[in-house]
C-alpha cells in the first residue's frame, strides 16, 4: 500500500543541501564556501560583503556543515570526553554530570560522558575516536604518557580527578578520607565517644570505601573515639540485623557514620521503627546531601562533599586551555561540609 496525496509515507525525504547549492545560489566556489563557514575568510582574503551572502545563503537554505568533516580538517573535534568511574549513579553523582554537562554545552562543546568498564583501555579507544578537544578523567587514566598521547590527538584541555594534585595534570582534588574525618570530627564534637561506621559490602565502591573509612579511624583516633567498623549489605534486612546486634551491646555505639545516604535512610528508618529516638538515643549522619535527606524525618545530616557549582569552574579552566587564554590554577580542591539535619 501506498501513501496518498499528503499521506507522509508517500513523500520523498527532502534533499538536504549542500556547500554545492550554498556556492551555486551564493555565485561563489565551493572552496570560498569552505573558508567562509570555517572562519578562515580573513585568511583568505574573502570580502565582508562575500561574507555575509555566503551566510545568507546558507542560513537561508538550512546548510550546516558536516562535522566530522569539519574535525577532520581541524585536527579536532569540540567534543569533551568526561570518563566516569563505576561509581553509583546516585544523588551527587548524578548531579556533578548534569552539571557539567550543562555548563560545557554552554562553552559551546559538545559533551560525551563515557562510563569507565573492566578494560583499562576504553578512554584511549574513545579519545582515538572522537579525538576530543578536552578530556575529564580519573586521574589513575591520566599518566603522563597517556596525557602525551592525548595531545597528539588534539586534546588541548584535560582535568584529572583524584586523591591528591598530579604534577603533569590539572587535578579536582577530590580526598575522599576528608569526608569520613569530617563525620567523625562532628560527631564526636556533639560528645560521642563509641560510634558505628556503617559502610557496604559492594566491590563496585570498596575503593571509596577504604579512603572514607580511613579518614575516619584517623580522626577517631585523634579525638579518643571508639570506632567500630561493619560492612553489610545496603538492604534493610543487613542494616536491621547489624543494627540490633549493635544495640543489644552492654555499652552500644551512641553515634553512626554511614557511608552515604542511601545507608544512613535505611538505618533511620530501622531506628525510627525500633522507636530509638534520634538524637537523643543514637545520632547519625550520612553523605551525599540528597533530597532525600532534607525531606525526611527527622531531617538527616549529612555531609555535602563539595559545593553544587564546583563543576562549573572545573569546566570555566577547561574551557582556558583549549583557548589557550587565561589563568587556571594547578589544582582545586573539593570542600566538604557538615549539613545539619535533626540527627545528630
Amino acid at each position: 500500500m501506498t501513501g496518498g496525496a499528503g499521506d507522509p509515507r508517500g513523500a520523498s525525504p527532502a534533499k538536504r543541501p549542500t556547500s554545492r547549492d550554498v556556492a551555486a545560489a551564493a555565485g561563489v566556489s565551493r572552496a570560498t564556501v569552505s573558508y567562509v563557514l570555517n572562519g578562515a575568510d580573513a585568511k583568505h582574503r574573502i570580502t565582508p560583503a562575500t561574507r555575509d551572502r555566503v551566510l545568507e545563503v546558507a542560513q537561508r537554505l538550512g546548510y550546516e556543515p558536516n562535522a566530522v568533516a569539519l574535525a577532520l580538517r581541524a585536527g579536532r573535534t569540540e567534543i569533551v570526553l568526561v570518563e566516569m568511574p563505576n561509581w553509583p549513579i546516585g544523588p551527587p553523582v548524578a548531579e556533578a554530570i548534569s552539571t557539567m554537562v550543562e555548563a560545557l554545552e554552554q562553552l559551546g562543546y559538545t559533551p560525551l560522558v563515557h562510563f569507565q568498564r573492566a578494560d583499562p583501555r576504553s578512554l584511549a579507544r574513545a579519545s582515538q575516536r572522537v579525538h576530543p578537544v578536552g578530556v575529564i578523567a580519573p586521574g589513575h587514566e591520566l599518566s603522563p604518557e597517556v596525557v602525551t598521547r592525548l595531545q597528539a590527538l588534539g586534546t588541548r584541555g584535560l582535568v584529572a580527578f583524584d586523591q591528591q594534585p598530579l604534577p603533569h595534570v590539572y587535578t579536582y582534588v577530590i580526598e575522599q578520607s576528608r569526608i569520613g574525618r569530617l563525620a567523625i570530627e562532628h560527631l564526636a564534637g556533639r560528645g560521642h565517644r563509641r560510634l558505628l561506621a556503617l559502610m557496604p559490602d559492594d566491590p563496585g565502591v570498596a575503593e571509596l570505601v577504604e579512603q572514607r573509612l580511613a579518614g575516619a579511624i584517623a580522626a577517631a583516633r585523634e579525638h579518643g573515639v571508639t570506632l567500630l567498623s561493619e560492612h553489610v549489605p545496603v538492604s534493610r534486612a543487613s542494616i536491621e540485623r547489624t543494627l540490633a546486634t549493635e544495640l543489644g551491646r552492654r555499652e552500644p555505639a551512641t553515634g553512626i557514620y554511614a557511608f552515604n545516604d542511601e545507608q544512613a535512610l535505611v538505618a533511620h528508618a530501622v531506628l525510627r521503627d525500633r522507636g530509638v529516638s534520634m538524637p537523643d538515643e543514637m545520632a547519625l549522619i550520612g553523605c551525599d546531601d540528597s533530597p532525600a535527606a532534607e525531606r525526611v524525618r527527622p531531617r538527616l545530616t549529612t555531609v555535602r562533599f563539595d559545593d553544587h557549582g564546583r563543576w562549573r569552574e572545573i569546566a570555566a579552566h577547561l574551557h582556558a586551555m583549549i583557548r589557550g587564554e587565561g589563568a587556571y590554577p594547578e589544582a582545586t580542591a573539593s570542600e566538604p561540609v557538615v549539613i545539619e539535619g535533626e540527627t545528630t
